[in-house]
């Protein structure tokens, strides 16, 4: 994963409870992961629509990447046949 020294970095679990705010005053929405939920290292990201293409881009991504766990889940779930050489 990518940091450098000024990035701040949060890694989701999956149980990890988040909900969108709107603010309509602003034009924007915000990504919200609350603090209570994860032992006070909480965050909000606040986006804009110029960032929806950016944000399209990242759903489409974990779309993929889904679609590759899944492929890959369905063949290691398929019985291997043992062969005896004599």
């Amino acid at each position: 994963m990518l940091r450098t020294w000024t990035d701040t970095h949060y890694k989701l679990d999956d149980e990890d409870w988040m909900y969108i705010a709107t603010h309509e005053e602003q034009g924007s929405a915000s990504l919200v992961c609350p603090g209570y939920a994860r032992d006070g290292e909480g965050f909000s990201i606040h986006f804009t629509p110029a960032h929806a293409e950016m944000l399209e881009s990242l759903i489409a991504t974990l779309h993929l990447i889904k679609t590759q766990q899944k492929t890959l889940s369905s063949y290691q779930e398929t019985p291997t046949q043992n062969h005896i050489i004599r």
